[in-house]
């Protein structure tokens, strides 16, 4: 559905030419929810808006459907943006137009009578959620409803595209769960190609099938939000996971961390459990095969896209020829397996 290849953007200013984007390939596969994620100044809203090229790529080349924007004509490209919705972080709504009228108002940029657009629009406020909503004016909305109408109006052209500009970030939690929820809703029941740029990994989490991690205008990582959430490869992946995956130590365990090897000390793992694999009796097995002791620190179970994800802090205790052990049937398991440290023995432990 979305093809980008090579892409490059570079602005040129009194202090010289800065690149946002530099070599940007992805392919976005139809009927999917693609998360785009980096921090404040990576580069992700001049991608997305390069899709539309409501930004020009200084390089590289933007397949939409089957044609290249990049190659288009202003009026060529005026018709095939019409295929493609978008969504803003600040609504962007006419205060002196109604709901119903703001809807409508790219049909009636459009030329579509008024008898029409009233027909289209009305069957979108009620997938929305609007529709006892459609004379109250934008200023009588919470910000929730205001959204809602902003998607109703980036669905009113009927795109095949629906880019989302940061658009639950202005916000509270709940309602952002509303949203996301609305858009999942969307995807299924229109069968629509969602790209969701964010800062927040929660959004990534709770509703993208794959996503890339974008830094410095280069994508540093992709894949499936699953593979990305439990196996990160970059620092930037690792750093948005830890805001919504509690993986901080106990003080009471860093202060007394080695990195190195302890003389007769206790080995720190942490385990990361996918699927299946969260029902299995890992510990138990653990114990009853190997002359180990294991203290459980803490541990957690979560679920992505339905999938149950745990993860368990534990503190291995024995001989260390055992101990190592043990740590080789751990990572021969299907399952993360991080050293995270070792501490003296006592030092620690409770068990």
């Amino acid at each position: 559905m979305i093809t980008l290849r090579g892409l490059k953007k570079v602005y040129h200013g009194e202090s010289g030419a800065v690149t946002a984007l530099a070599d940007i390939s992805l392919d976005i596969k139809q009927g999917e929810i693609y998360g785009i994620i980096g921090k404040s100044g990576a580069g992700k809203s001049t991608l997305i808006r390069c899709i539309n090229l409501l930004e020009r790529p200084t390089a590289g080349q933007v397949v939409v459907d089957g044609r290249d924007m990049t190659a288009l004509s202003e009026s060529q490209l005026r018709v095939a943006r019409k295929s493609i919705g978008m969504i803003f972080q600040h609504f962007n709504l006419l205060s002196s137009r109604t709901v119903l009228e703001n809807v409508a108002f790219p049909l009636e940029i459009a030329g579509v009578s008024r008898a029409e657009r009233e027909k289209k629009v009305l069957p979108l406020l009620e997938l929305v959620g609007l529709a006892d909503k459609k004379d109250v004016y934008p200023a009588q909305l919470s910000g929730g409803q205001k959204q809602r109408v902003g998607i109703a109006r980036a669905l009113a052209s009927e795109p095949k595209v629906l880019l989302c500009d940061e658009a639950t970030s202005a916000l509270d939690p709940q309602t952002t769960e509303s949203i996301l929820a609305l858009l999942k809703d969307i995807n299924k029941k229109l069968g629509l190609t969602i790209v969701l740029i964010t800062h927040e990994m929660h959004v990534i989490k709770a509703i993208c099938d794959r996503v890339a991690v974008i830094e410095g205008g280069r994508l540093v990582e992709t894949g499936k939000v699953f593979d990305v959430f439990t196996r990160p490869q970059s620092a930037t992946a690792r750093e948005f996971i830890k805001a919504i995956v509690n993986n901080k130590l106990p003080e009471a365990l860093a202060a007394v961390l080695s990195e190195k090897p302890v003389a007769g000390g206790n080995l720190v793992v942490r385990l990361s459990f996918f699927g299946a694999a969260t029902n299995e009796p890992v510990i138990a097995g653990l114990i009853r095969r190997f002359a180990v002791d294991a203290n459980i620190i803490s541990g957690s179970i979560d679920h992505l896209q339905d999938i149950p994800y745990g993860t368990l802090l534990i503190e291995l205790s024995g001989k260390p020829e055992d101990i190592q052990n043990a740590l080789n049937y751990l990572q021969a398991r299907d399952l993360g397996t991080e050293v995270i440290g070792y501490v003296a023995r006592h030092a620690y432990a409770v068990g």
